[in-house]
């Protein structure tokens, strides 16, 4: 059956199906929805004391209704994850996950945290223990919806059920980009190698064909985003707007260096980058030619639909910041602006991807065929 795309007040929805799916109802309008999965990235920011996404979520949201799930893909706490206890920004940090924490702290529906490269202090050395601090917080609380999964810098994947249709897999993909102090064959994890995780990853897949699998982590496998090496002329005559948005200094024809540079090799964080590259195809490898799996990141300030053999991939990485984007190779959507994703189950087994920003009116919202 072809997907159809349409605009839902400031979002827009997808409709895919799930191999198994009743399709002959989908239409009908006793099909329930069964499940959400919120998707928030990048949401370790707070605007003054506030958190725009974080508030619509309170507001237009019940999350004492179990079939409500909040996953936060990863950049939990900006700019470089959760400092020991007793150190200068431990306060600040503990304030931004607090924020994140509150949307389900004292309800019934769960939350997970997915770890991503600022969690891991951007990659720099004592990164693995800020991940490892991260998760010992979360623990210290006490809540029994809360939790960080993979825990410990562990690389994953952790599966998860989701109420009977669908599955939660988590992923630590700062693992895979790390360049050093990181869990290897020394380390408690069930997976310390890139080999193990890629077949622990298969054995998932293939166990539930009937099931919507979400992949979430942090780094996209497709993004036209600035990790996608996307550049506008601004970058190229002022480049140190990328590092600070008001650094307006400009530097034609050298300044092009920088945007050249990370557009063709990128560094570890860009999907140009080989070690990234390396990442990405062999976890393609596995989920490509499976129609009901959906992969979920954060990393690009952006929100992207874009659709690869078979496989939805959904970057919902606006969950503080708004940075640039593009329409490019596979690309179904793309917008600017902070906001967030979410995908709805339905009982005949229809899948609905939407985009919603803090100005949507709510979940329910009337929609209109592009």
């Amino acid at each position: 059956m072809r997907n159809t795309v349409r605009i839902i007040g400031v979002a827009i929805m997808v409709v895919l199906f799930v191999p198994g799916a009743r399709a002959q109802n989908a239409g009908a309008q006793n099909d329930r929805v069964i499940q959400r999965m919120f998707l928030v990235g990048d949401a370790g920011e707070l605007r003054g004391d506030r958190h725009p996404v974080c508030d619509w979520l309170k507001q237009h949201v019940d999350w004492n209704d179990t079939s409500n799930v909040l996953v936060y893909l990863g950049d939990n706490i900006y700019p470089q994850g959760m400092p020991a206890e007793g150190s200068r920004d431990r306060d600040s940090a503990m304030k931004i996950l607090d924020y994140q924490i509150g949307v389900v702290a004292g309800k019934k529906a769960r939350a997970y945290f997915v770890p991503g490269n600022h969690d891991w202090k951007q990659g720099k050395p004592g990164g693995w223990q800020q991940v490892k601090n991260e998760g010992d917080y979360l623990e210290s609380l006490q809540l029994p919806n809360v939790e960080l999964l993979p825990k410990n810098g562990c690389p994953g994947p952790v599966e998860v059920r989701v109420g009977d249709k669908m599955v939660l897999v988590c992923m630590d993909s700062q693992w895979w980009l790390q360049q050093d102090d990181r869990p290897e064959l020394q380390s408690d994890c069930d997976c310390k190698d890139e080999k193990t995780i890629i077949n622990a990853l298969r054995d998932i897949i293939s166990s539930y064909p009937d099931k919507l699998i979400v992949l979430a982590m942090h780094h996209p496998l497709y993004t036209h985003g600035e990790h996608g090496g996307y550049y506008t002329l601004k970058e190229h005559f002022f480049p140190f707007t990328d590092l600070r948005s008001g650094l307006f200094i400009p530097l034609p024809a050298i300044g092009s260096i920088y945007p050249i540079a990370r557009g063709v090799f990128g560094n570890v964080q860009d999907t140009r980058n080989p070690r990234y590259k390396d990442y990405r195809q062999q976890v393609e490898e596995v989920i490509k030619g499976h129609p009901n799996v959906v992969q979920a990141a954060g990393h690009d300030h952006t929100l992207q639909l874009l659709q690869h053999d078979s496989v939805y991939y959904v970057v919902s990485g606006a969950g503080s910041k708004s940075t640039r984007v593009k329409m490019g190779q596979y690309s179904l959507w793309a917008r600017e602006g902070v906001g967030f994703a979410v995908i709805e189950l339905r009982e005949s087994g229809r899948s609905e991807v939407k985009f919603y920003t803090p100005d949507a009116k709510g979940l329910e919202s009337k929609s209109r065929r592009l």
